[in-house]
């Protein structure tokens, strides 16, 4: 495997006008790991769910969805909403890089564990779908499934702030394989709740050893690949940053894993399957952007004066990948569900369909939010976070009821267009702004996919 995280010599050629070595493109190279990342967690992360349809009950299924949605909403609190200052200050941290890995594992750890027992505390609030968390030992496997999804979530975000996000599919292959073999086991030990044990019991065989690999391996490849770097910034931008981004990103947070908790507390758990198994779908394609986006906020980190151009060259490659899968998802719907069982045809066609359009809003939606990352401007990267997530969470709760699961995909989408309206010209003005330079060597816009 080639090492991504080790500067070109003295002597390395470089190609014209771009300052990197011929075939360098690392931009190319963690946005396309991130993607297969995302395409091979989008197969085993199906083949999850039909299992689960299969060898469990809806009500089940349900149950278990809804855990595993609270489990992302509070591991979220820290996990989501730390991943852009990773892949911001990551790259520029030279010797002190284990230092703010370790220490930002050790402090979001506590909280996530502070907040799922706030949560346990509160169960009667949530709604049936989450009873089975009463008493001690569920409750302190819940709190221990939320924090070591914290750690999870985070290291996709370190590897790829380390520029090894080649890494992020192997652990996550391995994640998405074994809970799908966890789920056909306990399926006769743990009938009613095991399609989150199995979810939870995985997480490991990913964690650990890209832990050690983290700690042991890559980091120090990044101090040595960075030892010219003055080292982080200095603590009073650090926090300007997270100021804004940490408050955006919970607002963020709100909008992929509040609703699916929402949802839960006020549907039935077979009405939450339904609804899970098709946002989880949805989700999948959305991540092709927010992984786009992840990789390009850690290069324009890197390089600011190529930000324009690989904004460019994103968009274009972005474009050629979600036109034809949006199109698979919206036409397709009915058959897709269908494999999961006739109830899910029937009750959430509308929405998967409205996810597919909100699928394409998102791709200029995260681009422009990762090129505010790269350029710290994270108060407008808030604001507008904020504002996706009143427009989100209030429709919902008013579409709900009259509309039923379709109403959360008109709540998405109509939100989204609000956003992508204010955001679109102003990417626009960025990627024009920077014409006449030409992407990262890999990423132009010729170059296959």
């Amino acid at each position: 495997m080639t090492d991504t995280t080790t500067a070109p010599g003295p002597r390395a050629a470089r190609a014209p006008g771009t300052g990197r070595a011929p075939g360098g493109g690392p931009l190319l190279r963690n946005a396309y790991a991130l993607m297969l990342n995302t395409g091979i967690s989008a197969v085993l992360g199906l083949g999850f769910w039909l299992a689960a349809a299969h060898y469990y009950s809806d009500a089940a299924v349900g149950r278990g969805s809804a855990a595993i949605a609270a489990m992302k909403l509070l591991a979220g609190l820290t996990a989501v909403t730390l991943t852009g200052a990773l892949a911001r200050f990551i790259p520029v941290s030279g010797k002190h890089t284990g230092r703010f890995v370790f220490r930002t594992y050790a402090g979001s750890s506590l909280l996530v564990a502070l907040a799922a027992g706030v949560f346990l505390g509160t169960l009667d609030v949530w709604g049936p779908s989450y009873r089975f968390l009463h008493g001690p030992l569920p409750g302190l496997g819940f709190v221990a499934a939320v924090v070591a999804w914290n750690l999870l979530t985070l290291q996709d975000g370190v590897l790829t702030g380390l520029r090894s996000a080649p890494w992020v599919p192997v652990g996550n292959t391995v994640f998405s394989a074994v809970k799908l073999v966890l789920l056909a086991v306990f399926a006769v030990a743990v009938p009613a709740t095991g399609v989150f044990v199995s979810w939870v019991a995985a997480i490991g065989t990913s964690v650990v050893p890209l832990g050690w690999l983290v700690f042991r391996r890559l980091v120090p490849r990044h101090v040595a690949a960075t030892a010219g770097r003055p080292g982080p910034p200095p603590a009073r931008e650090i926090g300007r940053f997270l100021a804004g981004d940490y408050t955006g990103s919970l607002f963020s947070l709100a909008v992929v894993y509040l609703v699916p908790v929402i949802i839960a507390a006020q549907v039935s758990s077979a009405q939450n399957a339904y609804f899970y198994i098709t946002t989880t779908i949805g989700g999948t394609c959305n991540l092709l952007a927010v992984n786009m986006g992840a990789s390009l906020t850690v290069e324009g980190s890197h390089d600011p004066e190529r930000l324009a151009a690989d904004a460019r060259a994103a968009l274009w490659r972005m474009a050629r990948i979600m036109l034809p899968i949006s199109a698979v998802l919206f036409v397709g719907a009915p058959w897709i569900l269908g494999v999961f069982g006739a109830g899910y045809a029937d009750a959430a066609t509308g929405l998967l369909r409205l996810f597919a359009v909100g699928t394409l809003l998102r791709v200029v939606m995260e681009t422009y939010f990762a090129v505010l990352r790269a350029r710290s401007r994270t108060a407008g990267l808030a604001f507008l976070q904020g504002l996706l997530c009143v427009l989100v969470l209030g429709l919902t709760l008013l579409l709900l009821p009259r509309m039923g699961l379709t109403g959360a995909g008109v709540a998405e989408v109509s939100s989204l267009t609000v956003i992508v309206s204010i955001a679109a010209p102003r990417l626009w003005r960025t990627v024009r702004a920077g014409a006449g330079a030409a992407p990262a060597r890999g990423f132009a816009r010729g170059a296959p996919v």
